[in-house]
């Protein structure tokens, strides 16, 4: 049998192109000096114009976000159960999944159960002679794999969706060995780097990054951040969801056609979600929504959030809003910090591995340690 051996897990940037959400020519109220995208808000009924990005899949590629490594398949002592696992197959739709912080005990499993990663196909560096380092991994995740999985998903692929492109590489002692493949694939992962599981291939999902009503996202510096408990600080609370295929059954439709619709729907959504409709201003919150941008709606996105939020004073960025809506609500008025370490990898449903015969083992002390993800900047 083949050894497990050392694989890291990457994320790029996103390709350069596969332009990120918000790219298109929209401006921003004077005054506001704020960049242009299309984020809408409801003021007091009147739309005022594009603020900040809020797209969560499509965060890592604003203002340059470096994505790090995010993990690695090390190979265990020899003895150790997993140290005898055949090496998962770079067969194209396979899926893999591990609970181990380290990925020492990655499996193929069922696409249809809660899975890490899945696999769009490898590609041959054979004219790479050195061992790369992380940015050269990055780059060559952006280069040689972003083809892969437009390829793999039939160029379906909503650049700012739920999902981004992923790899995993061969560890330094695979590449002494001669190995020079590069496993690209596809992973939903949040903007910090933690890893989130997915049920179902990606080719069948609905790839809209949206977040279930309830769901509120962290305040970091003047941006967002990973879902968190809504009684501390966050940066906004989603409201609902509004699915703009019933209203929009042909093709893709202007942005102020879907703000036609999504002002009044989000405002009414907004409303009932508070409990009334003077809770959201006396409580100085603010409306907001995305826009699909052609790209997206190609890929057949059509799901956007309504959100709750609050900006600064000088109108920088989100401020800080402490508690739910639907409760006791405190908004801040100066600049958050910026968030700390990022969360760790969450496991598939059905917890931590077990551990080995004879108790757990460390990994390999001869192979790289696994690369923690390391937090990104605005």
């Amino acid at each position: 049998m083949m050894t497990v051996d050392m694989t890291g897990l990457l994320s790029p940037s996103r390709p350069p192109d596969l332009r990120p959400r918000g790219s298109a020519d929209r401006r921003s109220p004077a005054g506001h000096g704020l960049p242009p995208h299309p984020l809408r808000r409801v003021g007091t009924g009147v739309l005022v114009g594009a603020l900040v990005m809020l797209a969560v899949a499509g965060l890592d590629s604003f203002a340059g976000l470096r994505v790090p490594g995010l993990g690695a398949l090390a190979t265990l002592p020899s003895g150790s159960a997993a140290a005898q696992a055949p090496a998962p197959p770079p067969t194209p739709g396979t899926c893999l999944s591990w609970s181990r912080p380290d990925a020492a005990d990655t499996a193929v499993v069922d696409c249809g159960q809660p899975h890490l990663f899945e696999q769009a196909g490898p590609v041959a560096l054979t004219d790479q002679t050195a061992l790369p380092d992380d940015r050269q991994w990055r780059q060559l995740v952006n280069e040689r794999c972003s083809p892969v999985v437009l390829a793999y998903l039939n160029q379906k692929f909503d650049p700012v969706g739920r999902f981004r492109v992923g790899a995993l590489k061969p560890s330094a002692a695979m590449w002494a060995d001669g190995d020079r493949e590069l496993r690209c694939g596809l992973q939903s992962a949040s903007r910090s780097g933690a890893l989130y599981p997915t049920v179902g291939r990606v080719a069948e999902s609905d790839q809209s990054a949206v977040q279930e009503p309830g769901t509120c996202l962290a305040i970091d510096g003047r941006t967002v951040g990973d879902p968190v408990a809504c009684v501390g600080p966050h940066a906004v609370e989603t409201v609902g969801v509004v699915d703009l295929a019933a209203k929009f059954p042909g093709p893709f439709p202007q942005v102020t056609d879907q703000d036609a619709v999504l002002q009044p729907e989000c405002a009414k959504i907004a409303d009932t979600y508070a409990g009334g409709p003077d809770v959201i201003k006396n409580k100085k919150l603010t409306v907001y929504w995305d826009n699909v941008t052609e790209e997206s709606w190609n890929a057949g996105t059509r799901k956007i959030n309504c959100n709750l939020a609050a900006l600064l004073p000088d109108r920088s960025g989100f401020a800080p809003v402490t508690g739910s809506v639907t409760g006791e609500v405190a908004v801040g008025d100066t600049v958050a910090p910026a968030a700390g370490s990022p969360a760790p990898a969450p496991v598939p449903d059905g917890g931590a591995a077990p551990a080995p015969a004879g108790g757990e083992q460390p990994a390999n002390p001869s192979a790289p340690a696994p690369v923690a993800p390391e937090p990104g900047g605005y």
